[in-house]
């Protein structure tokens, strides 16, 4: 099938059937209809090929506006050159003459000899007559092809005919009449190509990528005659792609005026030559109202319509009608079919002519209170603001927008600042552009806010702007900037109630905090014996690692109550406190819902926090693929507003490290540290950037810089001892120290420092910090002394919700067994470490784990995929039936099993998986997965005399 035909098949097995049809000896008419540029005619071209082939005559006509003032002109087209019909045209002519070439009748008898020798030619061999864009026939035409039409039941002559929905006809009458003896079945209705079809045409004209193809089939609607066009006449663009001839099309909502350069205008002249030539044709004010509605986007309001065209408001609900009918409106929303012929007609319109239709569209739509925004979108293309409502409403919209669309409000307010602000209004105008740029570009944004705070302001929105100011100051690691604009707020407004100096003096201990000059208690500072006691307490216990115990049950105080809200710094510290006492679960559940009403504010600063804490409580859970997807998704968000380095992206870039670390790609980790170095110039350490300073040393010991490493690791030494900060649960540097001493061969020093973290975790008596001291002060040990160390560890974290650090335990102890000639005992708990490795992802203690398994005569397990080495065949069955939502007793019934057998396969597979039920099973077994043809059943027939004991599963 040819190009032109994709996504035609019902189409032509109707004219094959027909043409099959003539060559039996039964004639047929056909209609095919639709819209400009479905490919009526590719589809009459394709028919003629055909029926050549199969040995039939081939006549064709094309009717043309032009020549329908020539009488029998298509037919003179059609069978103008066959003999049968010479002796017809004679008395056509002679009749034509003898009324001086004025319109006249044709006789009866003058039809049926055309039509005889139509049927005498057919009998010697079949014909089909092909009639393109019958609207436009001549009158004497249309009642010839009528009058045949009626006659081929018993004649090997196929009638095909094309007409274009909308377009006025030479007589209606005629024309319904020719149409009216077309059967249903036959009366073909051509519409855009389905999605599918129209993604196959243009990927088998251009051969673009999936993305491109996408864009220009949107770009088209699924029209053949658009998209061949498309790719035809417009240039590939820098990656490969086509670039739209007509660009986006103008939207009221959105707002766009797209500028091409005037090469770029010439494309597709053919098509909007074309489209303005049939719009001529259909109305006499439809080419003025397609340019208003193009202005205009959607809805389309007929009053405001005729408003810009000037023009009674019934012709322009007729104009619409007709281009309804014709298809370039969609019927039931009134908007354009094609968005590519949209903006061919928007260009088309002069630039000063398109500026003055905006802005009065936008004048007719606030006459008529339509939403702010959409107004606000027509003014954004006006040349000029002459009313004074129209500045106001710009602000209004972008008041309204810059919580959703940032880029939109900035827009606005930049156009309402060009063209002259009110100066009551001037503050607020800078107030909202400086919000935009908040979300766009945060050093962009403090530098403008640095300038506005410098200005004339009352005393409370100095202060909001100061506590404003320092947020964004401090998310760009600049504490020191942000402490001085808090403290000159302070002195500038001097006297102030008790709410606002109580705001102050928190951001002030919080800037402090990130700072590491805050000191809890009197001497702090600010009011500090006013300040919550409960917090100070909490800070003071974390920060000198004493009893988790107790700071988890403060923790609980703050999180479970509203003490603090949601995102606010005393609710990180609770949070933070909280995974650090060890109470992993809890402190996931309430990040998960953090990220949610960060996602729901939609401020992209909160929403890349709570992404990167969460990826940190996901690394501590050993949840390394969602650990991963959080903090990537942070980098992006900061990526976007020029944050990456600061802040939270260096607490995001801190779990990337580790999470490649675990999962061996050394690569990926070096190409981290290359991105953004730990320790750029004289850039203050920062409390995330001591994350990021602790997981680069690490990464340096294992990319063979263990030198390097350990000075990064004394950097955060020096910095939490300046802090104050003990607690070896918040930042392990001391077991990382091991590590990088262990590498140098410095036993003494590996040991001392394990030794140390060991004695601070036992006070602190969390699980999860206490027993990764314990396996890197056994890794640091040897013999009877290493086994005791690593079997301590092994049972602190069994029942604790930290499988990956579990799973190094186990590695651990299977290393100290080795060591002292345990064997057996060494294989089975490398084993279990291999399976729990494995079903995390931690793909470099998988391979540790393995290379010790040789060491002890053991035999590792495939390295496949996680489900297929952790799973026998029976449980991977019943756990792909499950994942796709199968209840236990339908698994049983399918598989002829026992309810509770199936449930046992669920449990070991859970287990192996470290899930906590069916519905994370979707994560190994997704949806698009096939399950096995056939189920392996779980019990096979067997002889009635096998021995019963033979019957049971293992």
């Amino acid at each position: 099938m040819p190009r032109e035909l994709f996504g035609r098949s019902e189409e032509s097995k109707i004219i094959t059937e027909m043409l099959e049809s003539a060559t039996a000896g039964t004639g047929a008419v056909a209609l095919v209809e639709g819209i400009i540029g479905t490919g009526k005619t590719s589809l009459l071209r394709w028919a003629e090929e055909t029926a050549r082939e199969m040995g039939m005559v081939v006549f064709s006509a094309t009717a043309s506006p032009t020549e329908q003032r020539f009488s029998l002109g298509v037919v003179h087209q059609l069978l103008g050159t066959l003999p049968e019909t010479a002796q017809g045209w004679e008395r056509a002519f002679a009749s034509s003459a003898g009324t001086g070439g004025g319109p006249a009748e044709p006789d009866y008898p003058l039809l049926a000899e055309l039509c005889a020798g139509v049927g005498r030619a057919a009998r010697r061999t079949p014909i089909l007559l092909t009639v393109d864009c019958v609207q436009h026939a001549d009158r004497k035409s249309l009642l010839w092809l009528g009058f045949l039409s009626r006659r081929l039941d018993n004649l090997p002559v196929v009638l095909l005919a094309t007409k274009r929905c909308g377009e006025p006809a030479s007589d209606q009458h005629l024309l319904v009449e020719f149409m009216e003896g077309v059967r249903p079945d036959r009366h073909i209705h051509l519409h855009d190509l389905s999605p599918s079809a129209a993604f196959d045409l243009a990927a088998a004209l251009c051969g673009h990528d999936h993305e491109s193809v996408d864009a220009l089939v949107a770009d088209t609607g699924g029209n053949p005659y658009l998209l061949t066009e498309q790719i035809r006449t417009v240039p590939a663009g820098p990656g490969g792609t086509a670039a739209s001839g007509a660009g986006p099309s103008p939207d009221a909502a959105g707002g766009r005026s797209p500028a091409d350069p005037p090469d770029e205008r010439m494309h597709l002249q053919a098509v909007k030559e074309r489209i303005m030539c049939m719009l001529r044709r259909l109305d006499p004010h439809c080419l003025e109202i397609a340019r208003a509605a193009s202005i205009l986007g959607s809805p389309l309001d007929p009053a405001i319509l005729a408003d810009l065209c000037g023009v009674p408001t019934e012709d322009a609900c007729r104009s619409l009608s007709r281009l309804t009918e014709s298809g370039l409106l969609c019927p039931h929303d009134m908007t354009f079919r094609h968005p590519l012929l949209a903006g061919l007609l928007y260009r088309d319109i002069p630039c000063a002519e398109r500026a003055e239709l905006h802005r009065l569209a936008a004048r007719y739509m606030w006459r008529r209170s339509a939403p702010c925004e959409d107004v606000a979108a027509h003014l954004l293309h006006s040349h000029r603001l002459d009313e004074p409502w129209m500045v106001r409403l710009l602000l209004e919209a972008a008041q309204g927008m810059v919580g959703r669309d940032p880029a939109g409000a900035r827009r606005l307010v930049e156009k309402a600042v060009l063209h002259g602000v009110p100066d009551e209004l001037a503050a607020h105008a800078e107030g909202l552009r400086i919000q935009a740029l908040t979300a766009l570009d945060l050093p962009a944004s403090a530098r403008a806010l640095t300038a506005h705070t410098a200005g004339p302001l009352g005393p409370a929105e100095r202060l909001q702007e100061a506590l404003r100011l320092s947020d964004i100051l401090l998310r760009l690691d600049e504490p020191a900037c942000a402490r001085q604009v808090l403290e000159d707020a302070r002195a500038a407004i001097g006297t102030m109630d008790p709410s606002a100096a109580a705001r102050l003096r928190e951001r002030l201990i919080h800037v402090r905090l990130h700072e590491g000059t805050y000191r809890p208690g009197p001497e702090a500072g600010y009011g500090a014996e006013a300040e919550d006691r409960l917090e100070r307490v909490l800070l003071l216990r974390t920060a000198a690692g004493d009893s988790a115990q107790a700071v988890r049950r403060i923790a609980d105080r703050f999180l479970a109550a509203p003490r603090a809200p949601y995102g606010s710094p005393t609710w990180y510290h609770a949070l933070l406190a909280l995974l650090w006492a060890g109470d992993v679960d809890e402190a996931r559940r309430h990040m998960d819902t953090e990220v949610r009403l960060a996602r729901a504010e939609g401020t992209a600063t909160r929403i890349a926090e709570a992404l990167a804490v969460r990826g940190l409580v996901q690394l501590h859970r050993g949840l390394l693929a969602d650990a991963e997807d959080d903090a990537v998704q942070a980098l992006d968000l900061l990526t976007g507003i020029g944050a990456a380095p600061y802040h939270a992206g260096a607490l995001a870039r801190s779990v990337l490290i580790d999470v490649a670390l675990e999962k061996d790609d050394i690569a990926a980790a070096g190409a981290l540290l290359d991105e953004a170095p730990p320790l750029p110039g004289e850039q203050p350490v920062t409390w995330w950037r001591l994350h990021l300073l602790h997981s680069a040393g690490r990464a340096l010991g294992r990319l063979g810089q263990a030198q390097r490493g350990l000075a990064l690791i004394a950097r955060c030494e020096d910095e939490l001892t300046r802090r104050g900060v003990v607690n070896p649960a918040i930042l392990p540097w001391r077991s990382t120290r091991a590590t990088l001493q262990l590498a140098l061969r410095n036993m003494a020093a590996a040991r001392r420092a394990a030794r140390e973290e060991t004695e601070l975790a036992r006070r602190w008596d969390a699980p999860f910090a206490l027993g990764r001291s314990l396996i890197a002060q056994s890794g640091a040990s040897s013999g009877r002394e290493a086994l005791q160390l690593a079997d301590q560890a092994m049972e602190i974290l069994e029942a604790a919700p930290t499988p990956l650090l579990f799973a190094h335990a186990l590695y651990e102890a299977g290393r100290a067994h080795r060591q002292i000639g345990k064997a057996r005992r060494t294989r089975e708990l490398l084993h279990r470490a291999n399976e729990l490795a494995i079903s995390l992802g931690a793909d470099g203690l998988v391979e540790a784990v393995q290379r010790e398994l040789r060491f002890a005569g053991g035999r590792p397990d495939p390295r496949k995929d996680s489900t297929e080495s952790l799973l026998t065949p029976t449980e991977r069955q019943v756990s792909e039936l499950a994942a796709g939502g199968m209840s236990n007793r339908d698994i049983a019934h399918l598989l002829k099993v026992s309810l509770r057998n199936v449930e046992s396969h669920l449990t070991h597979s859970y287990r192996k998986l470290r899930i906590s039920g069916r519905h994370e099973l979707a994560r190994y077994f997704p949806p698009e997965e096939e399950t096995a043809a056939a189920p392996v059943l779980l019990y096979q027939p067997r002889s009635a005399v096998t021995p019963p004991h033979q019957l049971r599963t293992g």
